[in-house]
């Protein structure tokens, strides 16, 4: 089993980028197909964690996401999140050995950072 964890500061309140991960639509897209195939919520905590359980159709697959204040008045807001994965196969045993899993996750972590802070669909205050 592997496990990624990787963090990103959101110059953001933590109240918009919380409901941007909670949006499926601004989701980063290696959380987006976790959900499409039965991952389910085993711990809400509004404004604070989600963990989740990859289910049946990813069954090796689970995480935690934290959402921290951070900043001199707090307004920004540090994303921590951990993956546990079970790659399943040749290829998926290689491209986790390569780092393709980890550096897939750093990309889209910036990508909703980016979103986040260009206030991108659906996440207006």
């Amino acid at each position: 089993m592997g496990r990624i964890e990787e963090s990103v500061e959101i110059d953001a309140p933590i109240e918009a980028v919380y409901r941007a991960w909670t949006d499926r639509a601004s989701l980063p897209a290696c959380m987006r197909g976790g959900a499409g195939r039965g991952a389910a919520a085993t711990e809400v905590v509004p404004l604070g964690r989600i963990a989740w359980s990859g289910g049946e159709g990813r069954p090796g697959h689970s995480g935690v996401v934290t959402f921290h204040r951070v900043g001199a008045d707090e307004d920004g807001t540090r994303v921590m999140l951990q993956l546990d994965t079970e790659p399943h196969g040749l290829w998926d045993h290689l491209v986790e050995g390569l780092g393709f899993t980890d550096r897939h996750v750093i990309d889209e972590l910036a990508a909703f950072k980016a979103d986040v802070e260009n206030g991108g669909p659906g996440l207006a205050a």
